[in-house]
């Protein structure tokens, strides 16, 4: 019985010590550079809203924010290497919609996910991004009903890009010809930026990316937007019409966020939260972020982990029928 208590004494003493150090190093934090991973390639719609919060970030923290980008297998990489980081607040994952698709799509063929929502603490998000359905500029498709039309006279014969399997960019394509009883080639990238420049270039016929990275080409001339999926027209596409407006109730949306390993201190996660509630009402971050075509989305930390556990159930019944009709997902 005395070696047992002096056991949990020698446990409640460490617990205490632990928590006392912690305390001693979330004071002084942050004294270095923090570094952002972006599991997405460079020039898509993570990294556009990563660099603009970084940037306005710093002002708050008083120090550097940097982004690095570690893409590949559907963001799982760039995930992983920061769940497995230390847990200090030194490393964060610009985390998204794109995290929950993949880690849901594991689970719902049995397979155990690298990573899962249990691993990380949530900072807050930053937007809540829809898609556009583009086209290249000199396509003939004029409309959405330009589009359909063409894709059941040709079953398969078209292809759209995606910013890699079981992106959100993906299943914004895979909503659009299930609505429509239409059949598509996928074309996979690493990223949102290689798949718009391959829709640029017209190597592929339409895609499904994010307002605030499709929009600055399409005031460019470089591709045509037909509809947005979204519940209501853009603000900065006020002419473009929704899927909804056409006769399909078809939504689909991108949380970006920032989230940090579930072990990191409390006081360090209270700091990061702190700085994430200003930046984002930060006119530069507001200004960047629109002048994108997006708008600022904030929830802070409770709300945002409430937002991702209602997303991952409703991914998890999406991805479920999307499997029994035979989706198939394969690199």
């Amino acid at each position: 019985m005395k070696d047992k208590k002096k056991l949990t004494l020698a446990a409640m003493a460490g617990g205490v010590i632990l928590m006392a150090l912690g305390t001693i190093a979330s004071a002084d934090y942050p004294d270095r550079a923090i570094t952002i991973i972006n599991p997405q390639a460079p020039g898509g719609a993570h990294d556009a809203q990563g660099r603009a919060f970084a940037a306005v970030a710093e002002k708050y923290l008083g120090k550097p924010m940097v982004v690095v980008n570690k893409p590949g297998a559907s963001t799982m990489i760039g995930t992983v290497a920061a769940a497995e980081s230390a847990p200090d607040g030194y490393t964060l994952l610009l985390g998204s919609t794109m995290t929950t698709t993949v880690v849901e799509w594991d689970l719902v063929n049995g397979s155990k996910p690298p990573v899962t929502r249990n691993d990380f603490v949530t900072i807050g998000s930053m937007t809540l991004i829809p898609t556009v359905i583009s086209v290249p500029p000199n396509s003939p498709w004029k409309t959405v009903d330009d589009l359909v039309k063409a894709a059941k006279a040709k079953p398969g014969q078209y292809a759209f890009c995606s910013a890699g399997l079981l992106s959100t960019s993906h299943l914004g394509a895979e909503l659009f010809a299930r609505a429509y009883g239409l059949k598509f080639r996928h074309v996979p990238f690493k990223g949102g930026g290689p798949c718009l420049s391959n829709l640029v270039g017209g190597h592929v016929d339409f895609t499904t990316q994010f307002t605030i990275t499709t929009i600055p080409l399409a005031q460019g001339n470089k591709v045509r937007i037909l509809a947005a999926q979204s519940a209501k027209r853009v603000k900065a596409i006020p002419d473009v019409p929704t899927l909804k407006e056409l006769g399909m109730n078809v939504e689909n949306y991108m949380w970006v966020g920032l989230v940090a390993p579930k072990k990191t201190p409390a006081p360090v996660v209270e700091k990061l939260r702190e700085m994430m509630a200003k930046a984002v009402k930060d006119k530069a971050f507001i200004e960047a972020i629109e002048k994108l075509g997006g708008e600022v989305h904030y929830m802070n930390g409770d709300a945002l982990a409430k937002f991702w556990d209602q997303e991952s159930n409703d991914h998890r019944k999406l991805l479920t029928e999307f499997e029994k009709e035979g989706l198939k997902i394969k690199e």
